[in-house]
């Protein structure tokens, strides 16, 4: 794969910008629905303080019976057949074997009433007979605003129901119902004066029969002391008390302690704010706001529509006081809170806010559009860039590739290479391939002078074996025969010191690629050495300037000895007899300094940057005829190298002779097998 697809696939690790963004929108998505949470709890529990400010308009405190709505007026024909909307009963308590049950309901401000007796003994009458009390009827007490109403109902056959006051009197108000005889008792149903207030009432069944005293049946308390049942319609008054409280966007409804819902008002739909986030964007935030707390959930109420909740509700005391629910075909969700309506510390009803996810929608919807876009633009701009430095960073590599495959000519000769100026890594390849490239170079320029040193070296013996050989082929056997073949045997000679200097310098170098490294004594392998020169030396001087105390140094002595063996042999060839040779050592940051001086001709300044190349030498022929290749600062140079070290040549100061120094590290272990 091509580096710019490379650094590509390495843009595409932006990509973790997105996944992080959604986790951003996922952990936004909590705080919104947290606060959203708080904020309708907080709304809920301001309406629920400003109702408690109106205890008139509340349920009373106490146990109390609901009249739910009918869906239509019912026909007063003594069957409950048409009380679609009203299923709740209340049973009526006493003993005996009698039993009752009394159904409310309510159309357009029309209070309606069904009672079902169960008996047995039939001891019928009209209301207004004188003996009635001794017949079955029903007592009715009505509590309203002109105060309470004592009613007496009671036919001595199925028809239109008769009703007089307590004492036999005419009515106060004004009833319509029907008396109806079943097979197991009597059912009646009557309906009270359309705008009739009632606020509470109760209900006795007197059983009457012929072998014992009438029973009665009560609602609450005793037949003698009857309780009251408030009785509790929805409230128009408490409906425009709550709408007043309710903020735009909210709806809410109210109910008593026993479930039935008294009032509501508001909507969902708030008109003001009309949905304005794309329908996909919903989706997706549906899935990050609301599937944690929705999951399958299906919604309880419409976001528009009240009649599709339930009027009552049995487990209003278990209900959660903060729940989701979906709503519109799940477009949207809506938030819940229920909290009490006390007054005086006593609980009066149960107040339900509910409102619609809309204003989270857009507040989730903001926040994500700017990540989205701010998410876009980062990995625009991160791709463009490394687009645009792996162009650069691929130029560079081809240009360097271009340079390093036409370094070498046809015949072999480097040629310049281009050595970038760049701090970087590419920069460092090139400034080493030029290096390279020059010690290839310099070792190509020894290769090509090697034919012409031998062949300098090679030419002087060969032409004296030669011309020896022709002398002593013309004259075999004449005076200077003996002189011919000495001086054959002389070049012959002088061939095979040039072979045998060859070979050692090869063995050198193979000694130094296997040495064994170890840790020895530097100064006592100097003294040791400078023992053994003082022969060597005379009649010239040698002096000795070593340090004190023992000095360590870890790799390869016996090529060390080599090392200065070359330079004593070097400092022989050029210090005259009566001069003097110097052999130093010093310790040296981590290292030592090993140096040989001697008197004698100075350097030439020539030759000083070749000194220690291969076949360099400056002696013309040593005193006693031996052949100089250059090989032994050669080989002071690669034992140096072996020791991490430079070895260095120099004029004295004081214009009298040489010094050669070699700084010395020591060698690390694996270096010495290295080419």
């Amino acid at each position: 794969m091509k580096l710019r697809g490379k650094l590509l696939l390495v843009a595409l690790s932006v990509l973790v910008l997105p996944w992080a963004g959604w986790q951003l929108l996922h952990l936004l998505g909590d705080v919104l629905r947290e606060g959203e949470e708080q904020a309708l709890r907080a709304t809920a529990e301001a309406v629920a303080r400003g109702l408690s400010l109106r205890p008139a308009q509340l349920p009373a405190a106490g146990e109390g019976v609901f009249a739910p709505a009918l869906l239509r007026a019912p026909r007063l024909d003594g069957r409950v057949d048409d009380w679609s909307g009203a299923d709740a009963s209340y049973a009526l308590q006493g003993d005996g074997d009698a039993s009752a049950s009394i159904r409310f309901g309510s159309v357009d401000d029309t209070l309606y009433l069904f009672i079902r007796v169960a008996d047995a003994s039939r001891q019928r009458g009209d209301a207004h007979w004188r003996i009635v009390d001794r017949l079955d009827h029903v007592r009715l007490d009505l509590h309203g605003r002109q105060g309470v109403v004592e009613l007496r109902l009671a036919n001595s056959a199925s028809g239109v129901l008769i009703a007089t006051g307590s004492d036999g009197a005419t009515l106060p108000v004004q009833l319509r119902g029907t008396w109806l005889d079943t097979p197991d008792g009597y059912a009646i149903e009557l309906a009270l004066p359309q705008g009739y207030a009632l606020r509470a009432l109760s209900v006795r069944v007197v059983d009457a029969a012929e072998e014992r005293p009438p029973q009665v049946l009560v609602n609450a308390g005793s037949a003698d002391a009857p309780v009251s049942w408030p009785v509790l319609t929805e409230s128009p008054a408490l409906a425009g008390s709550l709408s007043q409280l309710l903020p735009p966007g909210t709806q809410a409804q109210l109910r008593e302690r026993g479930g039935w819902r008294i009032a509501r008002a508001g909507s969902l739909a708030d008109r003001s704010q009309a949905p304005t986030v794309p329908a996909w964007r919903r989706w997706l935030y549906q899935r990050v706001l609301f599937k944690p707390v929705l999951g399958d959930a299906e919604a309880p109420v419409q976001a528009d529509d009240y009649a599709a909740s339930d009027d009552h509700d049995s487990d209003i005391d278990d209900a959660d006081p903060l729940a989701w629910y979906r709503s519109d075909g799940a477009d949207h969700a809506v938030l819940a809170v229920t909290v009490p309506v006390t007054v005086a510390g006593e609980t009066r009803a149960q107040l339900q806010v509910q409102r619609r996810s809309d204003a989270l929608m857009r507040l989730t919807d903001q926040a994500f559009s700017g990540l989205l876009m701010l998410t876009l633009l980062a990995l625009a701009a991160v791709v463009v860039g490394l687009v645009l430095f792996a162009g650069r960073l691929s130029a560079r590599i081809r240009h360097l590739r271009d340079a390093a495959g036409t370094a070498l000519d046809r015949d072999g000769r480097v040629r310049a290479f281009p050595v970038s100026s760049a701090r970087d890594e590419i920069g460092d390849l090139s400034r080493s391939f030029a290096a390279l490239l020059g010690e290839v170079g310099v070792y190509t320029g020894y290769l090509r002078s090697l034919a012409g040193k031998l062949s300098h070296e090679l030419n002087t013996p060969i032409a004296i074996v030669r011309t020896s050989l022709e002398n002593l082929e013309a004259d075999p056997q004449g005076p200077s025969a003996a002189t011919y073949l000495e001086r054959a045997r002389g070049g012959i000679e002088r061939l095979g010191a040039l072979v045998r200097a060859m070979s050692e310098a090869t063995r050198i170098e193979h000694a130094i690629a296997g040495a064994e490294l170890e840790t020895f004594d530097l100064r006592a392998l100097v003294a040791d050495c400078a023992e053994g020169y003082r022969p060597l030396l005379s009649p010239r001087d040698l002096r000795l300037e070593l340090p004190a105390t023992p000095l360590r140094l870890h790799g390869a002595p016996e090529l060390v000895a080599q090392a200065l063996d070359k330079l004593i042999d070097n400092a022989i060839g050029f210090c005259p007899d009566d001069g003097w040779i110097r052999i130093g050592l010093a310790a040296e940051g981590d290292g030592a300094r090993l140096s040989v001086a001697n008197r004698g001709p100075l350097l030439p300044a020539a030759m000083r940057d070749k000194l220690f190349d291969s076949l360099v030498s400056l002696r013309e022929k040593s005193r006693d005829g031996g052949v100089h290749l250059g090989f032994g600062l050669y080989v002071v140079k690669l034992v140096t190298d072996l020791h991490r070290g430079r070895v260095e040549a120099a004029d004295l100061p004081a214009g009298n002779g040489v010094e050669f120094i070699l700084h010395l590290r020591g060698a690390v272990e694996g270096m010495a097998g290295k080419d």
